[in-house]
């Protein structure tokens, strides 16, 4: 059985432009404003280490939890391809709903990797849509392991952005954030519109 490497690379780029590591650089900077250098570390592997685990667990179980709840697939990939589209639609526009909402809540410090930075900011329902798809169009198992490459590619991703926070920050600049969020939509935007196609050409057939 041979491997996908272009379903795999293309997984990564949507999983990438779905998280989008840039984009979570404003509130990461507002909720860390307070804290040590060595907290800012731990908070930015905990946050990485939280994303990976969520995702590989919508990977390998995903599709078993929409069987308990009797969805079919192709239900799933259009109300996913809705939701992508949505967050891409926000992310061309500059606006971020989830940050706005949660830029002023500061309480519990400790937990801030957890949430709002792993869930929903960074592994939200459209990460875990698009797990849950890939997974599903993985043409057989070796290919579906190897879906792990991308969790990996993002985690890893996560943490350096978060690390590097600061500089990059200062490196890009606000203009560079948002020019970097709103490509990462327009990709974003295309491949929910193929999600959604695919789950209604599913059901029609």
């Amino acid at each position: 059985m041979m491997i996908e490497w272009t379903f795999i690379i293309k997984t990564t780029i949507a999983m990438i432009a779905i998280v989008d590591p840039p984009g979570c650089l404003p509130i990461y900077l507002s909720l860390t404003s307070q804290h040590k250098k060595i907290n800012k570390k731990n908070v930015a592997k905990m946050t990485a280490l939280t994303v990976f685990i969520i995702l590989v667990v919508s990977l390998f179980l995903g599709d078993k939890i929409l069987n308990i709840f009797g969805i079919s697939m192709p239900s799933f990939q259009i109300c996913g391809g809705i939701l992508l589209l949505i967050m891409a639609i926000y992310m061309m526009l500059g606006r971020n709903q989830v940050m706005e909402s949660t830029q002023n809540n500061k309480s519990e410090k400790e937990l801030i990797a957890f949430v709002p930075l792993s869930i929903p900011l960074l592994a939200g329902p459209g990460a875990i849509s698009n797990m849950i798809i890939a997974a599903h169009q993985a043409p057989n198992f070796i290919n579906l392991s190897f879906l792990v490459l991308p969790c990996i590619f993002v985690s890893l991703t996560i943490w350096l952005t978060l690390s590097f926070a600061e500089s990059i920050s200062r490196v890009i600049g606000a203009v560079g954030t948002k020019i970097v969020t709103r490509v990462m939509g327009l990709l974003l935007g295309s491949m929910a519109i193929e999600f959604i196609t695919r789950g209604v050409l599913d059901i029609i057939a």
